[in-house]
């Protein structure tokens, strides 16, 4: 029995199509989940707020390290975060010589303690 070349093509397309019905059947639930999964993802991301610059974040310390008439409170502490050789340093005093300075988080919490060794 001989089949037209036309029909095999017909009976091939109809045998991929029911192939892709029964993988979409079978896997669709969990892709439309994974897909829900990440657009709530990129959602809460995008809503977040960006994190502050450098210069809203020394004028927050600024206003921080002052009291309600715009005097210095008695203790100015505005901590500063120091890379020197890979190694992070916080400090109250300058950036020793040679490292790079970069921006502290307004929530930093400065607990007293000794002098570093």
């Amino acid at each position: 029995m001989y089949i037209r070349r036309s029909h095999r093509i017909l009976i091939g397309l109809a045998i991929a199509l029911a192939v892709a019905a029964a993988v979409v059947a079978w896997r669709g639930p969990t892709v439309v989940n994974e897909a829900q999964d990440a657009a709530s993802a990129l959602l809460k991301k995008a809503s977040n707020p960006p994190p502050p610059t450098a210069g809203e974040q020394r004028r927050s310390q600024a206003r921080r390290t002052t009291d309600a008439h715009g005097k210095p409170s008695a203790t100015p502490v505005q901590p500063r975060k120091c890379i020197q050789n890979g190694k992070t340093i916080y400090t109250d005093a300058p950036c020793p010589a040679g490292s790079e300075e970069q921006v502290v988080p307004e929530n930093l919490s400065v607990v007293p303690g000794s002098a570093a060794r």
